[in-house]
């Protein structure tokens, strides 16, 4: 068996024990490591639900829909001028966004009102002069597809390594922007939900016998989740040629049987956009996104690839990579994967982020605006968390130091200001922090502030919510080597995260983007109090975050060590992990 290649699950958990390594430590009983995985991932949804954003163009755009929708119209003449994601067609304005989430959130919108929630939104203080609804409408239309997310990332990777689920969804949850989205009423993780649902749906189909019955569901959740944003439609392609890749189905009726079953499947989850275009535009096919002057230059503004806008979208300082770097463990956790012969699902996973950085690096506006990274991307982001389980196993010390590094990183963005419109405005990350001044909270609404006092419940949420997954997590062997593997990869991330975007000129070039979308006040370097190197305080504060973790995983192994070489008994195994 080559250095790339894992036994199965049974066989590691016999082949660890036989080498005398700890599994888990906590106990044989295949519960208590489940429930404090569940517990983990309840505490991090929480975090989602306690935070107050600042709102947005996307957001309010959202809004105006859902309280237009809710009075019987698909237009947003009442409401529009609050957003600029906004299009004129025919003498009407309508919101520029997809309208699945708007109609996926409306009955959680009436049950506010029937509530009167609306009275308690207006008597806080949390936002002045802003409509706190936004954040109630969030709790059902972000934080619950956030959580509902992180536990079918959990389940999935938990199948593919037993005893590292909850260390692969907790890094999704707190490590990347799936955190910051799942705070601010965006139709991102809603569409990730629902496109990895599909997957999800798939994976098991696959591992038992055929079933039309589960292929027809996933192309409803895949249809849907086209309708709640238009890119999700490469997700389904990636995904169709996914279901045709078993072995014992590749037959005419076996084909015809399956595709059938998800192509009827998606049609049903896409009704609602066509009921909504044909009632909104007397059109089944017109989209609002197409009446956005920038889009109607290529494929809905999308054009020829670049590969120095690819390089702004994972390297520049809102870059994918350079704010979680834990994804790089993703991809090697994918080849790790197709190497252990997984190979549909590493391609798959492949295939869906290829199509994402394909298409993203090719439109007018990479970054899509003010946000603290390439959010067109959030999509791939569960299918790259799902072989984080096998990295964590494989590479513990890489893995878990990029990892805190990736939840340092962006909990501070997300704390302060996740709604950065400039490479060079990241610097006010650590400068908020500094001052103690935060985004509100649900303990600012009653009164606590925007300072420690307010931000206290995110962060005890979000802290339980790492302690418990840590806790669910099978041990590993962090030899020597793998803590100094982890240490060369804080210093090779705080090297270039610090230095390289502005020395190579990337964050130039993603500020050339901004100005080519029609903003040219973004080279203006006074708007961003000069900061060249914007990163170093942030590279700092999250490189000690990446040491704290590998010390903390150093000394827990030793611990368990200790304490279970005289306790472990021969019948001991990893399959109190098993699914």
């Amino acid at each position: 068996m080559s250095a790339f290649e894992t036994a199965p699950a049974g066989e590691a958990a016999g082949g660890a024990e036989a080498a005398g390594e700890p599994t888990t430590g906590l106990s044989r009983s295949p519960l208590r490591p489940r429930r404090l995985a569940l517990a983990a991932l309840l505490l991090v949804g929480l975090a989602y639900a306690t935070m107050i954003q600042s709102f947005s163009w996307n957001q309010t755009s959202h809004y105006d829909l859902i309280r237009s929708l809710n009075v019987e119209r698909t237009n947003i003449d009442g409401y529009q001028q609050n957003t600029g994601d906004k299009v004129f067609y025919k003498g009407h304005w309508y919101s520029a966004r997809a309208p699945g989430l708007a109609l996926f959130a409306l009955p959680f919108y009436d049950t506010l009102n029937a509530l009167d929630a609306p009275k308690w939104a207006r008597d806080r203080d949390a936002l002045r002069g802003e409509d706190e609804v936004v954040y109630l409408i969030g709790l059902w239309g972000n934080v619950l597809p956030g959580l509902l997310l992180l536990l079918l990332v959990w389940r999935v990777a938990e199948r593919l390594q037993p005893g590292f689920g909850a260390a692969a969804a907790v890094s999704l949850g707190l490590g990347t922007m799936i955190l910051p989205l799942s705070t601010l009423l965006f139709s991102h993780v809603l569409a990730a939900f629902l496109g990895f649902g599909a997957f999800a749906l798939m994976l098991r189909e696959r591992d038992g016998p055929p079933s039309p019955s589960l292929l027809a569901v996933a192309g409803l959740a895949m249809g849907y989740a086209v309708a709640s944003e238009y890119p999700l439609f490469f997700v389904a392609a990636v995904l169709g040629l996914y279901l045709l890749s078993r072995r014992d189905s590749l037959n005419v009726r076996g084909v015809l049987t399956r595709a059938g079953a998800y192509i009827a499947g998606g049609v049903v989850g896409i009704v609602p956009l066509l009921l909504y275009n044909h009632y909104a535009f007397d059109s089944w096919t017109h989209l609002a996104y197409s009446d956005v002057p920038r889009q109607q230059h290529g494929f809905f503004g999308i054009g020829v690839p670049s590969l120095k806008v690819l390089a702004t979208l994972l390297l520049d300082s809102r870059g994918l990579l350079t704010i979680s770097p834990v994804l790089i463990m993703g991809a090697i956790g994918t080849v790790l994967l197709y190497r252990r012969g997984k190979r549909a699902e590493a391609l798959t996973i492949g295939g869906i982020c290829l199509c994402y950085v394909g298409y993203n690096s090719g439109y007018y506006l990479p970054f899509g605006g003010g946000f603290m990274g390439p959010r067109f991307l959030t999509t791939m982001l569960p299918f790259l968390a799902v072989p984080l389980g096998i990295a964590f196993k494989r590479f513990p010390g890489p893995t878990i130091a990029l990892a805190a590094v990736s939840i340092a990183t962006t909990v501070i963005a997300t704390i302060t200001h996740p709604l950065v419109g400039y490479e060079n405005e990241v610097v006010v990350w650590t400068r908020y922090l500094g001052k103690g001044f935060f985004q509100p909270t649900i303990a600012t609404a009653y009164g606590l502030g925007r300072g420690w006092g307010g931000i206290w419940p995110f962060l005890l949420a979000a802290g339980a919510g790492v302690l418990l997954a840590t806790l669910a997590t099978a041990r590993v062997r962090l030899t020597p080597a793998a803590l100094g593997a982890g240490a060369l990869a804080l210093l090779a991330w705080g090297l270039f995260a610090a230095i390289a975007p502005t020395a190579l000129g990337i964050d130039h070039r993603g500020l050339l983007s901004i100005v080519g979308a029609g903003d040219h006040t973004a080279l203006n370097l006074k708007l961003h109090d000069g900061s060249r190197y914007p990163l170093t305080t942030l590279v700092l504060i999250a490189g000690v975050a990446g040491l704290v973790a590998l010390i903390a995983a150093r000394l827990a192994r030793n611990e368990r060590s200790g304490a279970g070489d005289a306790s472990r008994s021969p019948d001991a195994s990893l399959s109190a992990y098993s699914s």
